[in-house]
């Protein structure tokens, strides 16, 4: 239930608003440029979570599934991040050793600096120190950071100091891409390698819902982040990276079906990638780079599907809306077979009531009224 409502939610923010800005109209194409919209947006009380739902729409089928898989794993391997690589524990000599006065051992000290948060740029290996004296609870906000990073989480827990004792821990910090295992041979007495992980993405999924008759899709993606940077921005820099992989591995161009401008007639290198930008206080409307093109041999009613579009999706007052509905007018479809006229004649239907279908109708959807029959 909660997923209908939103599929069309969705529906009828992407693919119907403002669609002549969306539409590009030429000869031989209808161009269709679909959007992603910030759907859902939600901090967890987890301090180190942050959760947003995207929708990209509208699809032609089998592309919503080509983006889902694409973004998927650009986000879980190419979004960058730091996070601390190795350090250095005074007075231990392997990590199966422990330390007096210390509850935890010398691995789960190095698995909990491990989990640790952290936020900023490290153009090279950065250097931290921790210092704590006991008995008290070390946690992140103990460690003295370089002043281009930050913890996101001061209170992250690493170690229990039962007794009066000190525990001193020398970090480096670097940064990277997805995870990184560690196979280095230690060959220093307290000094450990850590396993990276720099992906601030915490988790991504995707899921693919059919729009109208099953010729269009929508793509819902879900994105966990730790903090560092928000799901949008995790989003932005997984496209910018595929756009960018895709730049560099282009093809040349074929030596036959070369058209007159020397590029391949079935080929159009048209489309431009804008920046984020927000189009509304609703949500984030973010450009996308998918091209689907239509042909125009087909008609207007078959591309959009009228027949299943509701007239509450016009988003009429309920004075037409009702209008409407005692004449039986109840799809996009329905509608189109009325003129401007016949409009005329429904009953307490007036002709400013005439211009706003003709205004809804042209804005949202490109059709038009004929004025007589």
């Amino acid at each position: 239930m909660v997923v209908d409502l939103l599929v069309n939610v969705a529906f009828n923010n992407l693919f119907y608003r403002k669609r002549n800005e969306n539409m590009e109209k030429n000869s031989s194409t209808i161009r269709i440029y679909p959007e992603w919209k910030c759907v859902d947006d939600e901090q967890e009380s987890n301090r180190r979570l942050h959760y947003s739902r995207f929708a990209l729409s509208p699809l032609l089928v089998d592309q919503a599934m080509t983006i889902g898989v694409a973004m998927r794993r650009a986000l879980l391997s190419e979004v960058e991040g730091i996070c601390i690589t190795s350090a250095k524990i005074v007075g231990t000599i392997h990590e199966y050793s422990t330390l007096e006065g210390v509850r935890e051992s010398i691995d789960e000290i190095l698995m909990n600096l491990r989990q640790i948060v952290l936020k900023g740029e490290a153009t090279q290996q950065e250097s931290a120190s921790l210092f704590a004296q006991g008995p008290g609870v070390v946690t992140a906000g103990h460690i003295n950071l370089p002043s281009s990073i930050r913890v996101v989480d001061p209170d992250q827990y690493i170690a229990t100091l039962s007794k009066d004792t000190q525990l001193c821990i020398e970090l480096v910090i670097s940064q990277g891409k997805g995870n990184q295992i560690n196979d280095y041979i230690n060959n220093e007495e307290g000094f450990f390698r850590i396993d990276a992980r720099f992906t601030p993405v915490q988790k991504a999924n995707f899921s693919i819902y059919s729009l109208g008759e099953g010729r269009q899709q929508l793509l819902l993606l879900e994105i966990w982040t730790n903090r560092t940077l928000t799901p949008e921005e995790a989003l932005y820099q997984a496209h910018n990276s595929l756009l960018n992989l895709f730049y560099t591995i282009t093809p040349p161009i074929p030596s036959k079906n070369v058209s007159k401008n020397n590029k391949p007639a079935c080929i159009e290198k048209n489309t431009v990638y804008n920046d984020i930008n927000t189009s509304d206080q609703s949500g984030h409307v973010l450009n996308a780079s998918v091209d689907t093109i239509l042909s125009i041999d087909r008609p207007m009613e078959d591309v959009m599907n009228t027949k299943n579009i509701s007239i509450d999706q016009l988003e009429l007052s309920p004075r037409i809306y009702n209008c409407l509905k005692r004449a039986n007018i109840d799809t996009l479809s329905d509608l189109a077979s009325y003129t401007q006229e016949d409009l005329l004649k429904i009953k307490n239907f007036g002709k400013k009531s005439v211009e706003q279908v003709v205004t809804v109708l042209q804005e949202r959807f490109g059709l038009k009224l004929s004025t007589k029959k």
